[in-house]
């Protein structure tokens, strides 16, 4: 007698259905095996590793619609790959279901999961699932760079322009859910060698800019005037608010001219300050630096 599958197997099987895509170059093993193994890229690569999660009543709502929780979650560490200026090529999902309920909603959380993947062209090879108290999704990408392209957060040097690409501010209740990752406004930068120092925004301009900042070892005079705001959204907001999810970046003064000339794209690209000496601090006008901390 051919044993009964399990509640776990019934429900993994209905919610990557929509997971099914064409097989990724090089993949020896994917979805139903203990490991995905996969080829390894061309001796001119680097690998780039990402893993980030949303949690229920962190990063969405209990009526937040079910496919849009599934597009953030593979949204959010694509955003991080676009800082690296990689190209996204295969994710893992470890997923936390409370319970049959939410087992339910999981269903359409995949659909949108699945959308978003087919949308940036990456292959969902693994994952796990664990009983959780909240619903949850763990996202663990991998990309690739060429070789020596990526660049990182501590390269900035004083007299070096900071520049963030889009607006700032006014994420909740709906940009945050919707955001389109820089991906291709990382890669290029990463090509044409303009960033001396390079992050996403996900917790603040008043959080990210420091934590760069302080990986370089500079100062840095923000100009708070210039700050290219969202609809509605004021500077205090354009600080703390987080989740903007835009690319924050250095670049030598002597590359900014030609960085503004040739910059090919629609999304919008704004000099916001300038790096100083470490021992110049932060200068903001008086405003408190503090963006989004989990911990606080």
């Amino acid at each position: 007698m051919r044993p009964r599958r399990s509640r776990e197997d019934f429900w993994i099987a209905q919610w990557t259905r929509a997971l099914r895509s064409p097989r990724l170059a090089g993949l020896r093993h994917g979805p139903g095996h203990d490991c995905a193994v996969l080829a390894p890229p061309s001796g001119g690569m680097d690998l780039v590793l990402k893993t980030d999660a949303v949690v229920e009543g962190v990063h969405f709502l209990g009526s937040t619609p079910a496919p849009l929780v599934g597009r953030k979650a593979i949204a959010r560490p694509l955003s991080d790959l676009a800082a690296a200026g990689a190209t996204p090529r295969a994710a893992l999902v470890t997923t936390g279901c409370p319970g049959k309920k939410s087992a339910t909603r999981l269903q359409a959380v995949y659909r949108g999961l699945a959308r978003a993947a087919r949308r940036w062209n990456i292959s969902i090879v693994g994952g796990e699932t664990v009983r959780t108290r909240q619903l949850l999704l763990s996202v663990s990408l991998l990309g690739t760079v060429p070789r020596g392209q990526s660049p990182h957060r501590g390269g900035a040097r004083p007299g070096h322009l900071v520049f963030v690409t889009g607006k700032l501010g006014g994420s909740w209740p709906l940009r945050h859910l919707t955001f389109n990752p820089r991906l291709k406004e990382g890669q290029w930068l990463a090509r044409k060698n303009f960033p001396s120092a390079v992050m996403d925004l996900s917790d603040g301009l008043g959080a990210d800019l420091p934590r760069l900042a302080r990986m370089s070892r500079v100062g840095f005079r923000l100009h708070l005037q210039k700050l290219p705001l969202a609809p509605g959204a004021d500077v205090r907001q354009a600080l703390s608010q987080g989740e903007d999810y835009e690319l924050l970046f250095t670049v030598p003064r002597n590359k900014a001219a030609r960085l503004r000339k040739t910059w090919p794209f629609t999304t919008r690209l704004t000099e916001i300050g300038v790096c100083l000496p470490s021992r110049s601090g932060f200068q903001t006008g008086g405003l408190a630096l503090q963006g989004y901390d989990h911990l606080r």
